[in-house]
């Protein structure tokens, strides 16, 4: 009998012991994850500057606001603003009816003039520039943190105003 309150004392005094174990244990894993997506944020920026610079992004949307604000949720792949040096193309669509564009939307691309890009402290991004189209001249702003979530607001001479928000990508891994 004393042997048996013996091994139950020894086992209760190892319990605390063995719970601040996992304790360090979580606070290391999660220094470690903090670290990782650290890096891996900082990867991600340094990819988006590149692509920034060479012009060769897309940002595919999310969303799409009106001037007033509505806000409509839309497939990525086929709402988009793309800029290839000195090409520009956006659409926008549903996917559910046939539009201008086959996919129940409208296209429109244009060559890119007036490309002003700049850089604030904190590494968000303002783009500014002209698309040239057949339909008159665009003009497009486009906003971007270094983690690439961006909005790009397209006007044109009226008051007209669409607004894509999502995510900025290289061209390279846009779909």
């Amino acid at each position: 009998m004393k042997k048996i309150l013996i091994y139950i004392l020894v086992a209760l005094m190892a319990i605390p012991a063995i719970g601040q174990k996992s304790k360090e244990d979580k606070k290391a894993a999660k220094a470690a994850k903090k670290e990782k997506q650290a890096q891996a944020d900082a990867e991600r920026a340094a990819i988006l500057h590149t692509s920034i610079e060479a012009k060769q992004y897309v940002l595919e949307a999310n969303f799409l606001s009106d001037k007033y604000g509505q806000r409509l949720v839309v497939e990525s792949s086929l709402n988009f603003v793309g800029i290839d040096v000195d090409k520009c193309a956006f659409q926008f669509g549903n996917g559910k009816d046939i539009g201008y564009n086959g996919v129940g939307g409208v296209t429109v691309e244009g060559n890119v003039a007036n490309y002003k890009m700049s850089q604030n402290k904190k590494g968000m991004y303002s783009i500014e520039f002209n698309v040239s189209t057949s339909a008159g001249t665009i003009f497009v702003v486009v906003t971007a943190s270094p983690t690439g979530s961006a909005d790009a607001t397209i006007s044109g001479s009226g008051s007209q105003k669409l607004t894509y928000s999502g995510t900025l990508v290289p061209l390279s891994e846009s779909r």
